[in-house]
């Protein structure tokens, strides 16, 4: 099924994201291992034809396995409407993501259809940014593929995660590791840009996915586009988004983003009662507002916290999270890449992390979580709750030295524009004869980005 652009594009609400049911933990991980490498077998007839296929510069092709969402949307987004002359595909992982693709005036086509084989094989430029199962990989030799990647914080990813020790550290799961990791080698040599947000991010970058260095672009992340504010942000939303979660103008609105562990919310989550709520931030304008991960487990959340009109938890659907991220007044967050791309906005960032001793020197990890937080991180609700308060009151000094500590070491190419960056990169490599956007674009795109 292949769906073009509609006439009239319709509002999506900004409610773009959705879950992903993956086996959780250690044996999630050898499970995945195998799935994706019995996939890449099982696509070797596809590589074959796709090398006989005429590539067309100015087709592009974008996708994300978990939805219509993320870096590869808002990139899509911005090549619908700065750059008309690019014919922009969303590759969908079903008819809903299809249809919100549709709503929002791309070309769209449905993973594994035939329709979706013809426009791979075609195109002269692909996008991914979950990983390889966001695309066709199969059907896409002989062209340019671009990994844009979906955040980057602490956390060891591709080439520099254990293998062995998610494999149980067994002989056998050694072999296994190593199996996979020359598998996953070669792989990540399919790719030939990957985006990074920064300098610090490169770095980590050049042995995540090995291969020439010259391969990996500091030129932003289109995340940053939209936490920034501007035309990325607003094509998402799409109104007031504080109004539709029912915030209030002077709400002082925190964002709790926590990441996953492999080993389930229950071993590190303390609770929170109501009376500590109360005591902290009651007859506060304070809204702590919390985001589960998509792997991590809600049923924990709803156990363990207090929700009332202090706390709240939203599900996965309920809102785009770096939308989010552009309308809170502060973030909670732990060893998540929230924090780095939060950090561009110099609002106020409080760690939360009870389980520092044991992940915070990790090996799991680039750097020690408290060679960022210098001792300023929290393992207690009442300390926590407290920092949240006296930032709400004005005193805030302690919880923004995080995110000018995180703009000085990484290098960001932060400037508004993210986009357009890496759409003149790539329109260079594959000869599309893509041109800056000038004049009144332009000029509309800079002041709304200041807004």
């Amino acid at each position: 099924m292949a769906i073009g652009p509609p006439s009239d594009a319709r509002e999506d609400g900004g409610i773009a994201e959705r879950g992903h049911d993956e086996p959780r933990g250690r044996a999630g991980s050898r499970a995945g291992m195998l799935h994706k490498a019995g996939r890449r077998a099982a696509g070797l007839p596809g590589r074959v034809l796709s090398r006989f296929g005429r590539r067309e510069a100015r087709t592009w092709i974008l996708g994300n396995r978990r939805g219509f969402r993320d870096n590869t949307r808002y990139l899509a987004e911005h090549l619908l409407h700065a750059h008309p002359q690019i014919e922009t595909w969303w590759i969908a992982a079903n008819e809903r993501d299809a249809r919100q693709a549709h709503d929002a005036g791309l070309r769209s086509a449905i993973h594994g259809t035939r329709e979706s084989a013809d426009v791979h094989r075609r195109a002269g430029a692909a996008f991914i940014c979950t990983g390889f199962e966001d695309l066709e990989t199969a059907n896409l030799s002989g062209a340019f593929l671009v990994h844009l990647r979906h955040g980057k914080g602490l956390k060891r990813v591709l080439l520099d995660v254990d293998q062995s020790r998610l494999m149980g550290g067994s002989a056998v799961g050694g072999v296994a590791a190593r199996a996979y990791r020359w598998f996953m080698s070669r792989r990540l040599g399919q790719v030939d840009m990957v985006v990074a947000p920064g300098e610090l991010a490169k770095t980590w970058y050049l042995s995540a996915f090995g291969g020439p260095p010259d391969r990996i672009r500091v030129l932003g992340t289109p995340r940053f586009d939209v936490i920034l504010g501007g035309p990325a942000y607003d094509r998402v939303v799409r109104g007031d988004l504080r109004a539709r979660l029912g915030l209030a103008p002077d709400d002082h609105v925190v964002l709790w983003l926590p990441t996953w562990r492999e080993e389930g919310d229950e071993a590190w989550l303390p609770a929170l009662d109501a009376a500590e709520v109360e005591r902290a931030l009651g007859g506060s304008r304070v809204r702590l507002v919390v985001k589960p991960h998509p792997n991590n487990d809600p049923g924990v959340f709803r156990d363990r916290l207090a929700l009332d009109g202090h706390v709240r938890m939203l599900g996965d659907e309920i809102a785009d999270v770096n939308c989010l991220l552009r309308i809170a007044d502060a973030l909670v967050t732990d060893y998540s890449s929230a924090a780095f791309d939060y950090a561009i906005l110099a609002r106020p960032i409080h760690v939360f992390a009870p389980d520092i001793a044991e992940h915070g020197q990790s090996r799991d990890l680039y750097e020690p979580l408290e060679s960022w937080t210098r001792g300023q991180h929290h393992v207690e609700w009442p300390s926590l709750l407290d920092a949240i308060r006296s930032a709400a009151d004005g005193d805030d000094a302690a919880d923004l030295a995080l995110p000018a500590l995180i703009r000085e070491r990484s290098g960001y190419a932060d400037s508004p524009g993210s986009c357009e960056r890496i759409v003149l990169a790539v329109g260079a490599e594959v000869g599309a004869g893509v041109g800056a956007v000038t004049g009144a674009a332009a000029g509309k795109a800079a002041s709304a980005s200041n807004r």
